[in-house]
């Protein structure tokens, strides 16, 4: 299986910032325990890829890999499964509901509401940037919302989190995904590189910080990601850069929203995520 991974290189004014209370973890890639010599050759060039070190599986359990690497997490590959190991446990990159809200929208279904699409507006042959990654269930949707002739470029400050899903969207079955590039970086920083009004849509997600019920890989996301709050100035120069508009999404009761001063889109009654839409500034 040939693998096309997004990952996007960025210079050093845009790799991530590391808060204090966040230590960068200590990551290493490694191969499936049945992986042949080929599949370990896969493994290898993406420790490459990431600038991560490949750490020989030689029959061994994830926990004595990583303890010989000295690694606090494993990204383990396979030629169909990306996974990270942390914690002692396994957490395996799936689409989950994304590849189920893609099939719908491939399909012109129009009864279940996608809150996401609906606050994005995106069009075909749009350029998005979602500027909080994470496990790249919104960047998924977005691809196949923008088609061929669109962009997503996702930014994902945990390299951890970054180099999951760039490997796990290349395993995807979904064609959107490999229409994703996973940047590892700083989306404060990033944002504050680009030329001005050079992305339709600008997305930021910052409800990780909240415990909540939520789906499959949430909790492996609050773990590992960047825990700052939005910014009211990431926010303007996200302004600047985008199009169209930018789109804040928050968990109810949408205290992130009110602290910065948006307005949510109104939503159905009971909903647990809401969005707010701000124009792009003017020039």
């Amino acid at each position: 299986m040939l693998y096309k991974v997004s990952l996007v290189s960025l210079s050093d004014v845009t790799r991530p910032r590391n808060p204090a209370s966040i230590p960068p973890l200590q990551l290493a890639v490694t191969a499936a325990l049945d992986a042949s010599s080929a599949d370990r050759d896969v493994a290898r060039a993406a420790a490459a890829r990431h600038g991560l070190p490949f750490a020989p599986r030689r029959g061994r359990s994830l926990a004595a890999v990583a303890e010989q690497a000295g690694a606090e997490a494993l990204l383990v590959l396979s030629p169909r499964r990306s996974a990270l190991f942390v914690d002692g446990a396994e957490h395996p990159w799936r689409a989950g509901m994304a590849a189920l809200r893609v099939k719908r929208l491939l399909s012109g279904e129009r009864v279940t509401v996608d809150g996401f699409l609906d606050a994005a507006g995106l069009r075909p042959g749009d350029a998005l940037l979602d500027a909080t990654l994470g496990m790249g269930m919104d960047a998924l949707v977005a691809a196949a919302a923008v088609g061929a002739g669109g962009r997503v470029v996702g930014v994902e400050a945990s390299r951890a989190l970054a180099a999951l899903a760039a490997e796990g969207l290349a395993r995807c079955e979904l064609e959107a995904a490999r229409r994703v590039e996973v940047v590892h970086g700083d989306a404060a920083a990033l944002l504050g590189s680009l030329p001005a009004r050079s992305f339709d849509v600008v997305v930021f997600d910052p409800m990780f910080r909240y415990g909540r019920a939520a789906a499959s890989g949430f909790d492996l996301v609050r773990r590992l990601a960047d825990p700052r709050p939005l910014a009211p100035e990431t926010l303007a120069r996200a302004r600047q850069v985008a199009r169209r508009w930018v789109v804040v999404k928050d968990g109810t009761p949408g205290w992130d929203l009110i602290r910065l001063g948006l307005q949510p889109i109104p939503s159905a009654r009971g909903a647990k995520k809401m969005y707010a839409r701000v124009e792009a500034e003017a020039g």
